[in-house]
């Protein structure tokens, strides 16, 4: 029997979920982690719109070059147009509500700092409210923008998988906001969230189920969604996370939690 699938588990197999190449325990796997997975499941959606872009590219030749070359011509220039939908690593429209209401609590320090990390969202909305953060001297450079300076307390996520710190900052009811430290091939424990999550990228790459998050990357994780994101090799990743609600580890994790 098969246990609990990551989300990197999970999209390798999803070729094979669509082909019914899966055994009985693994398509159950598969289905279950999709039923709570939000991201997977539009990774799948993508993988499906691009298979039918292809096959109706295909369907469609009626002379000139050849049908594979019209095929995978057609499928890149859709791509360039957005088709399918790559992933958007920016708040969204109503994030930015926070730095219009002139507010000051952890939402809007994430939205600001975001500001100072991505040239797209300043050319968009203007830098003023934008905060500058040396990346290569973390937390050091954080420090001050935090209630009470630079003085952390950290707790570790177990096993070589980084560590946590939680942040005095003011936020929604029941969130919370946390610094965030991984190592290059760390892993952070499989868990499910009671709410939602808020990433940001401060340095460093960070991958979250199909989300390959780099320095400045925004990412929005739903209530109920399971994952367990990790570092690969390389240097270390550095994040603020606003976390809506709790979480809940899966696994042996549970009972200790």
């Amino acid at each position: 029997m098969i246990g609990v699938l990551t989300c990197e588990q999970v999209t390798a197999r999803l070729t094979d979920l669509e082909e019914g190449a899966l055994g009985p325990w693994t398509w159950s796997a598969v289905r279950l982690h999709l039923g709570l997975c939000p991201a997977c499941r539009d990774f799948l959606t993508s993988l499906r719109r691009a298979r039918r872009l292809a096959a109706d590219l295909l369907a469609g030749a009626d002379g000139g070059a050849p049908a594979p070359d019209r095929a995978l011509a057609g499928a890149l220039a859709a791509i360039r147009a957005g088709i399918p939908a790559g992933p958007d690593h920016h708040p969204r429209p109503e994030a930015w509500s926070a730095l219009e209401a002139g507010r000051t609590d952890g939402a809007s320090l994430m939205l600001r700092l975001h500001l100072g990390l991505c040239p797209a969202c300043r050319a968009r909305r203007g830098s003023e409210a934008a905060l500058e953060l040396d990346p290569e001297a973390l937390p050091a450079s954080l420090g001050p923008l935090l209630p009470g300076g630079a003085s952390l307390r950290w707790r570790s996520l177990g096993f070589g998988a980084g560590r946590i710190a939680p942040l005095a900052l003011e936020g929604p009811a029941g969130a919370s906001f946390h610094l965030v430290h991984m190592p290059g091939r760390a892993a952070a424990p499989f868990h499910r969230h009671l709410g939602a999550e808020t990433t940001l990228v401060l340095d460093g790459f960070l991958q979250d189920g199909p989300d390959l998050l780099r320095t400045g990357d925004w990412l929005v994780q739903a209530p109920g969604t399971s994952h367990a994101p990790r570092v690969d090799a390389g240097p270390a990743c550095w994040a603020l996370v606003q976390l809506d609600g709790p979480l809940r580890f899966q696994g042996w994790r549970r009972f200790f939690a």
